[in-house]
């Protein structure tokens, strides 16, 4: 039986470190966190992967759990889960080398037409996304929320669907997974009256949360 870590194939010569290496690109693992999780060195993690030495039974158990079992597993591999299968429009947002990329993306986000189609695993936010979406990702950057300095962050914004101009919710909320902070992006339609009454309120289409209002509201 196989899987998509590559863990149903471990007899297969190099496939353990083929497995290892694809969970620590997916986690943003370094290789000294997965040499302490499996209670090796740094130097063994490095020629597993590359293919200079296959695993002994004890560690290809270690390996074995490290890849299957969720418990054990990193963290932004079960936030990609639940954003993978989640009904709702939701994507999971990373910030690296200098650039947003989109991490995982919900079926409802690529099925739902222009621009939320554009959301695919792997892509960078600098790609054409309508300005509305840049906008929002601009002020993820500038409230700090990919080093957690804020709770969430919410935005309204217009888009042309279907040809008639929608109004939208989006709602940015960091999550550590203790190696870096993702942001979870979650957007719904709201009515054009629910529109006016956050503008109203807000006194704009953005809301900053701290974490002392968060706790409070």
């Amino acid at each position: 039986m196989t899987n998509d870590n590559g863990a149903g194939r471990e007899g297969t010569p190099g496939r353990w470190g083929l497995a290892l290496r694809a969970l620590r690109l997916r986690s943003n693992m370094k290789q000294d966190d997965a040499a302490s999780r499996l209670k090796v060195s740094q130097s063994y993690v490095s020629r597993l992967e590359n293919g200079v030495i296959e695993p002994s039974r004890e560690i290809a158990a270690r390996l074995r759990e490290l890849l299957r079992n969720p418990v054990r597993r990193p963290l932004v591999d079960q936030l990609r889960a639940i954003v993978r299968h989640s009904p709702h429009a939701v994507a999971l947002l990373a910030y690296r080398d200098g650039a947003v990329a989109v991490i995982e993306a919900s079926s409802r986000y690529r099925h739902a037409g222009p621009p939320f189609e554009a959301y695919t695993p792997g892509m960078e936010t600098a790609d054409p996304l309508g300005q509305a979406v840049s906008d929002i990702v601009r002020e993820v950057l500038a409230c700090g929320a990919f080093e957690g300095d804020v709770a969430c962050v919410e935005r309204i914004w217009r888009a042309p669907v279907d040809g008639e101009r929608r109004c939208f919710h989006s709602v940015q909320t960091p999550v550590f997974t203790g190696s870096e902070w993702l942001v979870h992006s979650a957007t719904a339609t709201m009515s054009a009256e629910s529109y006016d009454a956050f503008l109203r309120k807000n006194g704009g289409p953005e809301r900053v949360h701290d974490f002392r209002a968060a706790q409070t509201e």
